[in-house]
């Protein structure tokens, strides 16, 4: 099939990508650090998971703005 098609101008064909064994990581640092994990924010917070779940949904899971919502939240709460 990639015979019968042009081949473009300029380009190199490139070298089939090495395939080898899934690098074994810490889940922490998967994690994003401007991001909250999902488990994180719920430990932190001491949500339900379907409350938190909820609230990842509606703000997103940047830690800033998930913070900012919970001031805002507790706040609202207690007054």
């Amino acid at each position: 099939m990639a015979q019968d098609q042009p081949a473009s101008y300029g380009s190199k064909p490139s070298a089939p990508a090495k395939r080898g064994r899934a690098k074994i990581i810490n889940p922490s640092e998967a994690v994003y650090s401007g991001h909250y994990d999902l488990a994180e924010f719920i430990a932190k917070y001491g949500l339900t998971p379907l409350v938190a779940r909820e609230i990842f949904g509606l703000v997103g899971p940047a830690r800033r703005d998930l913070d900012k919502y919970m001031n805002e939240r507790r706040q609202h709460l207690a007054g």
